[in-house]
């Protein structure tokens, strides 16, 4: 089973140790190479190379200051201290002939270099200082001049091609391990895909504040000077760069992992504030807008307003105060525009509200209004007129589907009952045709009239489903109404003179015509003529009147009603109601809801009226 080195613990602590030494001795060739470059280390003694000899003419000065400069003696000496076996004599003028001023630590006995060096300066009394050096052959150990003849011994005896190659050839080894290192970042054994450990679950911005404190704090530790020696000197430099470096890769590998998981932004203080921000305005924006959504919307037009006039005085006290005048000016004609362009756009919302309202008023249920380009209150206002239309339809479409079922019903049982109400009447007609005892005589006179009774309601409802419906043939025709209403009256001469009632007939001159179906207007006035009989009070006139009158025929029957009236014309036009409600009298109670049915389906109308006892139904039809 082939191993992943990326998810191998110890392959990736081996790549960090060979990373640390292979990038310990890059920076080591890097220093070294620089060094040769610049010719340290090059010379064919120590005393003649520039190690030794910068530092000694550095400490050939301090010397002079260290015995001219009373005031900044201790500064001096202190670094003078750091210079092991070097010894200086300071004279004020020529070394022959010049006064000895001061001395810095006795002549070695045995010398490894000299020098001599002449210093300007105003304080001496030739004009000049001589200072003379020597450097011990004894070099103490731990001081400048003991490293730097170490670093000597190095540097001479290094190649500098091989040096140069070996340099680079750990530059790419350094490379090669960090590639190896970021590509194993955030890989675990037995764990798929990338996994963060804890330093990857700080947030980013933080991390990197952090690091960049860190990295600081190494690079001023590695370049602190305070007089130490030289060896702890060099030891802290080399602590704080390695320190440096360490937090440089910790950074580089923790943005590898982040940036291999994805979406990196979201692990950060600063994404998180404005996630934050943005919940808060959010919150507010919902706050501020259900604020004004409860607010009427006469309210919320005038603080629309209210707050544009505020904006345009302030621009206008601006617009005088200022000397930018004309600017301002500007934004306030805008803000102008922007009001009578508001204005308009609503006006135009409105009038499409307006229109809707009209068409559903107009009975254009299936009228329907576009929503998309309105807003605000307008726009629910247009979705509630669009509900409005849909609930409408629906319950109309209830409504006739109730009806519907209704009739259904009433045409169903109808027939169901007239096939054994045949089968009665035409056997109680057999049995009058009998001799029977007087007693069951009579029985059969009462049986005789009550399914007479109930044959009448069987008819009267199959033709009142069939009239509801429409569902009766209609030939509208030219006909003299003159004749059929006589025809009509007359063949009620009998029932009328029997219930003392005197008709009155007012009818035009001459034959009046209509374009009505003579067999349902003759139906019509046979159910009006029938509820006079039964209803009028005995002894008083009915009154009959035909006229005509802006191309229509009107026909009223007028007569006093025998019982109290105390229900309205239109309850009497609805099915099975009646007036007499002690129901002593013969009806079904559907004939003035037929004779409504059929002036509809003729075209015509068909109005009642009651005022105290006076009854009056009022026929019109087209002329």
């Amino acid at each position: 089973m082939k191993t992943d080195l990326r998810t191998s613990l110890a392959a990736k602590c081996a790549a960090l140790v060979l990373l640390a030494l292979v990038s310990m001795g890059a920076a080591i060739g890097s220093f070294a190479v620089v060094l040769l470059s610049c010719a340290y280390g090059t010379a064919d003694s120590f005393q003649e190379d520039l190690l030794c000899q910068e530092p000694l003419e550095g400490a050939m000065y301090t010397a002079v200051h260290y015995v001219t400069d009373e005031e900044s003696a201790y500064y001096y000496r202190t670094r003078l201290e750091r210079y092991g076996g070097f010894s200086a004599q300071i004279y004020d003028g020529e070394i022959a002939d010049g006064v000895l001023v001061g001395a810095w630590s006795e002549r070695p006995a045995e010398q490894l270099a000299s020098r001599t060096l002449r210093v300007e300066s105003t304080k001496a009394a030739s004009g000049y200082y001589t200072a003379v050096g020597w450097l011990s052959s004894q070099i103490p150990t731990g001081t400048n001049f003991a490293l730097r003849y170490g670093l000597y011994n190095q540097l001479h005896a290094l190649p500098f091609g091989i040096t140069v190659l070996l340099t680079l050839l750990l530059y790419a080894g350094a490379a090669l391990l960090l590639v190896f290192l970021f590509c194993a970042a955030g890989h675990r054994a037995g764990r798929e895909g990338i996994v963060l450990n804890w330093q990857d679950r700080i947030p980013l911005d933080l991390y990197l504040l952090c690091a960049a404190g860190l990295f600081s704090l190494a690079l001023a530790i590695s370049l602190e000077r305070h007089g130490m020696p030289v060896a702890l000197e060099a030891a802290m430099a080399s602590t704080g760069v390695m320190a440096a470096g360490g937090i440089a890769l910790a950074t580089l590998l923790t943005m590898a992992s982040r940036l291999k998981k994805g979406k990196w932004w979201r692990n950060t203080l600063c994404w998180r504030f404005y996630r934050w921000c943005r919940k808060l305005w959010r919150a507010l924006w919902v706050a501020t807008v259900e604020l004004v959504r409860i607010l009427p919307m006469a309210w919320r037009s005038v603080l629309c307003v209210a707050g544009i006039l505020g904006v345009q005085s302030f621009l206008t006290l601006v617009m005088f105060e200022s000397s930018s005048g004309g600017f301002f000016f500007l934004l306030t004609l805008f803000f102008d525009a922007a009001l009578v362009v508001a204005a308009a756009w609503l006006t135009l919302q409105l009038q499409k509200i307006q229109d809707m309202g009209a068409a559903l008023a107009a009975g254009d249920l299936d009228a329907k209004l576009d929503t998309e380009k309105l807003f605000f209150d307008v726009k629910r206002h247009g979705e509630n007129l669009n509900a409005i239309g849909v609930g409408m339809n629906k319950a109309v479409e209830q409504r006739m589907k109730s009806e519907r079922l209704k009739t259904e019903l009433i045409t169903n049982v109808s027939h169901d009952i007239k096939t054994p109400l045949t089968s009665i009447v035409s056997y109680v007609d057999l049995l009058k045709k009998e001799e029977l005892p007087p007693a069951a005589g009579e029985y059969l006179a009462v049986l005789d009239r009550q399914a007479n009774r109930l044959k009448k309601l069987t008819e009267d409802l199959v033709e009142a489903s069939k009239a509801s419906t429409g569902n009766i043939a209609v030939s509208l025709e030219p006909i003299v109404v003159n004749e059929i209403i006589h025809q009509a009256i007359g063949d009620y001469d009998e029932k009328l003179a029997a219930g003392r009632l005197e008709v009155i007939v007012n009818t035009y001159e001459g034959n009046l015509m209509a374009l009505a179906d003579g067999r349902l207007l003759w139906r019509v006035l046979d159910n009006l003529l029938s509820n006079v009989c039964k209803y009028a009070m005995a002894g008083t006139r009915v009154y009959v009147d035909l006229a005509a009158q802006d191309h229509q025929i009107l026909l009223s029957i007028k007569n006093i009603s025998r019982d109290p009236l105390n229900i309205s014309a239109d309850e009497l036009m609805e099915r099975f109601v009646r007036g007499d409600t002690s129901r002593h009298t013969e009806g079904s109670g559907l004939g003035l809801n037929i004779a409504k049915s059929l002036m509809d389906l003729m075209g015509g109308g068909f109005n009642l009226s009651v005022d105290g006892d006076l009854f009056k139904a009022e026929l019109t039809l087209r002329a």
